[in-house]
């Protein structure tokens, strides 16, 4: 009988590669915002809580950026124009700044600031008065632009910064006509906290309070890399691009060059890998294997389609199927075998979509107890159980009091009073208890309805995947004739590996809409045409048009651009 149960948090940080590798600008601020807000506090609240320890996962592509931004001045447009003298603001400038800097939860990070909710406000009455971003430009003076972009600066830094630097605190205070001075040392500051960051997982890791493990480099969804066919496997009726997808030496090198880079910023081999959107196949898990991998995290939603048995839970949606759920399996791929940990989905999601509506100590308590209905369940078993947490470490925070501290602080507190719940990383509680089920087999699919719908099968997603394919094959093509310089050769190679990654084909298509899919579109096809360029070619002209356009109106240029 064992009276303990450990539980493991896994917290997925990612994000795709915004930055233009020929130009070296940043399309999108999503990393720079992020790190400020979300990357650093995470493990330095475990500080305060030695017997919590955790599990991180860092995504090479967003490591590389957090890189870039910390040490490498890498600016993005919403920086540039952060710290640009307000007399020098163009009409385009006037337009990014009128529809980038409410990028923010308004309950959460607007409203608390009455400078910036003003300026909210004044731009919303516009809009809901039918004006277009053109027609709202001269509403706003070159001081309210300069202060626009600043609070969507000061809107995203963790709460903590505010406490803790009494500089940053000042903006606040001000609230308005920020100098051009003032605006570029915010974004020193930025660059500040940025460069913490790995330092900090690094430190914590060889303390042992936490885990770090890694994803293929830029995200991509590897079944579909290795065999997009892969798709009718779940959804036999799924439709699927014109050219099937056959490239596992891609999957390979997605996952070499991201565990190479891993190393390289940690110093040490990783154990543990968050296969991109927790998807796989077991062609992709015998290749995740073969890289030394020794464990993964997926969807309990793969063991109940694996094993064709439900899993059950009371009407309040506690877990009643325990033992299914509550234990690590080793699954035989190919010459290898690999061990796989099933997050439990209801605590995962309600972290992520749910207590962020209610109170810190509510909010705690709720999923404390949840945790102690599943030890009570297990109190007979003969093994140490385990709950497995894992979750968008970066997303759900908007929507919590003071982004989630409060929650977790109090979290955190009530799991180190109880001494019979581990609150470990992952390998630590594979270390100790090590798989004694085996699986024969593990289901093809991912964390969202156990397929691949999310990125293949509609018509826009489709299209995104021929044009990537023919792009490939283009390259393979030119690449035969041996007439380009090897760094050439592997600039190219980089942007198809980018191209893979599974962001762009999230966005691409139903049923994910978001006011910045012509963003992520322009992103992807950038990608495509710098294949061309790199080699000295004429991109062909359907890459300069939007792939929704090409779907459902078929009207594609004649001339190619150089």
């Amino acid at each position: 009988m064992s009276e303990k149960l450990s539980v493991c948090f896994i917290w997925h940080m990612h994000q795709p590669l915004y930055k233009d590798r020929l130009t070296g600008d940043y399309l999108m601020p999503w990393v720079r915002l992020h790190a400020i807000k979300d990357y650093l506090d995470m493990p330095l609240i475990l500080q305060d809580f030695p017997k919590i320890r955790q599990t991180f996962n860092l995504v090479p592509s967003l490591m590389e950026q957090l890189d870039d931004y910390g040490w490498h001045d890498a600016v993005d447009e919403q920086l540039v124009v952060t710290t640009k003298p307000i007399e020098e603001y163009t009409h385009l400038d006037k337009i990014l700044i009128v529809s980038s800097s409410f990028h923010a939860n308004l309950e959460r990070q607007i409203k608390p600031h009455p400078s910036y909710f003003e300026l909210w406000t004044k731009r919303q009455r516009m809009a809901d008065r039918g004006h277009s971003l053109e027609s709202m430009v001269d509403a706003f003076t070159n001081q309210e632009y300069a202060d626009m972009s600043t609070w969507l600066n000061l809107a995203w830094f963790d709460p903590l910064w505010f406490i803790k630097n009494q500089e940053l605190h000042s903006y606040l205070e001000q609230g308005r006509n920020f100098s051009l001075e003032r605006r570029r040392r915010l974004i020193d500051i930025e660059r500040e906290l940025i460069r913490q960051t790995i330092p900090v997982y690094r430190q914590l890791q060889e303390l042992g309070q936490i885990e770090v493990i890694t994803s293929p480099y830029y995200h991509p969804i590897l079944p579909l890399l290795i065999d997009s066919n892969v798709a009718r496997l779940s959804n036999p009726h799924a439709k699927l691009p014109k050219r099937l997808y056959l490239h596992g030496d891609d999957a390979l090198k997605q996952i070499e060059t991201g565990l190479s880079f891993y190393e390289e910023m940690f110093h040490q081999k990783v154990k543990g890998m968050w296969p991109s959107e927790l998807s796989v196949s077991p062609a992709a898990l015998e290749v995740i294997s073969h890289c030394g991998i020794k464990w993964v995290v997926l969807d309990e939603a793969l063991l109940t389609r694996t094993l064709e048995v439900p899993i059950y839970r009371d009407d309040h949606g506690n877990l009643n199927s325990t033992e299914l759920l509550c234990q690590p399996y080793r699954l035989q791929v190919g010459d290898e075998s690999i061990n796989i940990l099933f997050r439990e989905v209801v605590l995962s999601n309600e972290i992520s979509f749910s207590y962020g509506r209610r109170g810190p100590q509510d909010a705690a308590s709720a999923l404390y107890l949840r945790l102690k209905h599943i030890q009570q369940r297990l109190f007979n078993w003969t093994r140490e159980g385990v709950v497995v947490i894992a979750l968008d470490g970066e997303n759900c925070w908007e929507t919590y009091e003071d982004d989630g501290n409060p929650f977790l602080r109090e979290l955190y507190k009530r799991l180190s009073e109880d001494n019979t719940l581990n609150v470990c990383t992952a390998s630590d509680y594979l270390e100790r208890n090590p798989p004694s089920a085996e699986l024969h087999n593990i289901h093809s699919g991912s964390w969202i309805g156990a397929d691949f719908h999310i990125w293949i099968g509609d018509p826009v997603k489709n299209k995104a995947w021929d044009l990537l394919s023919s792009t490939r094959h283009f390259l393979v093509s030119e690449l035969k004739k041996g007439t380009y310089p090897i760094d050439i050769q592997a600039s190219a190679w980089e942007e198809i590996y980018t191209a893979e990654g599974s962001d762009w084909f999230w966005w691409f298509g139903e049923p994910n809409n978001s006011a910045e899919d012509p963003v992520f579109d322009r992103q992807f096809r950038l990608r495509l045409q710098n294949v061309y360029k790199l080699l000295g070619h004429p991109f062909p002209a359907e890459l300069d048009v939007p792939v929704p356009d090409q779907v459902f109106t078929q009207q594609i240029p004649k001339a190619a651009t150089v």
